[in-house]
């Protein structure tokens, strides 16, 4: 096939624009909670926008109700703040400031632990791969305990690209459509319908995922805190965020990792208390898998298990727990990316 110039000086321009925004990661920061924002906002303002219409109001311009949900999603965040956030801060800084101690207490109660249940039957090496469990366990929890401050400050402190972030989600929600539009406009017109179905389907996954995701966490977060509380274990709100909001968007081994610091404050207080702990998670995470993901998540996400370990390995190797925490979205992108260029004659034939 006979390629033009003009089609090689806009490949050149798309791998420019590409090279220049991985040479400056930090546009990634803004336009990506502006996309998240524009997903979960775009909703309530259609849902608006057909309510002032049925009023009989007409010909109102589509950005009010984009500024009125603004408005609404401003005002939660300042209620969730106030009486979510605040304390949360408080109890999780006076739980990183407790770990030390608690896993010295672990240790020091490994003696009662092994005369309890006859783990001193055990191999010295065993023993000794116990005892580094819990010590890996407690470092890895204090990390994540100060992964969580550190973020939350840092996230406040990035002052520029939170100023450009509403003027980046009210265009998206705007004219989020005519981006994509100008971008298939860069290719010749037989490639234009090929990828606008390819950016329906990559918004129509990270829709599904992003809302999926955001309402699994908080009632996963809601209950883990009643469960918490319920049984008197130690800062339960910063087990049920952390525990059972947070590592809930690590896919497979996050909620395995978030169940053993409970687990062990639990064992401070007793074996039938951290029994009763582990009953709990088991009964927790079986509803979570078997009930609670398949309603809010379906079979929208259709990621092999495989490829999503390996996601979360390598995305924890690059960038961390956040890298962990975006492998299934990036994984699930990459897919729709191979599949539509690998089967790109089945797509062309079909468009």
């Amino acid at each position: 096939m006979k390629r033009t110039a003009e089609f090689w000086m806009r490949i050149s321009i798309t791998l420019f624009f590409i090279l220049l925004a991985l040479s400056a990661p930090i546009i990634f920061f803004p336009f990506g909670i502006s996309l998240i924002l524009s997903i979960l906002l775009t909703p309530l303002a259609q849902k608006l926008y057909k309510w002032i219409n049925m009023t009989g109001i007409k010909n109102i311009p589509y950005d009010i109700p984009i500024i009125i949900s603004f408005g609404i999603f401003i005002g939660i965040i300042y209620l969730i703040a106030i009486h979510i956030f605040v304390p949360f801060i408080t109890e999780l800084r006076a739980f990183t400031r407790s770990i030390p101690a608690t896993f010295s207490a672990l240790q020091s109660a490994i003696p009662e632990l092994e005369a309890a249940y006859h783990l001193s039957l055990l191999p010295a090496e065993a023993q000794g791969f116990i005892a580094k469990m819990i010590q890996e366990i407690g470092e890895y929890t204090l990390r994540l305990a100060q992964f969580s401050l550190s973020a939350i400050f840092s996230f406040a402190s990035t002052v520029i690209e939170l100023i450009v972030v509403p003027f980046i989600t009210f265009y998206m929600m705007k004219k989020g459509r005519t981006f994509s539009n100008k971008f298939a406009e860069l290719f010749p017109e037989r490639y234009h319908a090929h990828i606008k179905n390819l950016f329906k389907e990559i918004h129509f996954v990270l829709k599904a995922y992003i809302h999926g995701q955001l309402l699994l966490s908080v009632l996963m977060a809601f209950l883990v805190f009643i469960g918490m509380w319920i049984m008197d274990i130690p800062y339960p709100l910063v087990i049920g965020l952390l525990a059972g909001g947070v590592v809930e968007m690590v896919p497979i081994i996050g909620p395995i990792i978030g169940a053993v610091p409970p687990i062990l404050l639990g064992l401070l207080q007793g074996s039938s208390v951290m029994i009763q702990v582990i009953i709990f998670y088991v009964v927790v995470q079986q509803l979570d898998s078997h009930f609670i993901m398949p309603k809010l998540m379906g079979s929208i996400i259709e990621v092999h298990p495989v490829a999503i370990i390996a996601g979360v390995l390598i995305g924890g190797s690059l960038k961390g727990i956040l890298g962990m925490m975006i492998a299934v979205p990036a994984v699930a992108v990459l897919q729709i990316l191979l599949r539509h260029m690998w089967y790109y004659d089945r797509y062309k034939v079909l468009r």
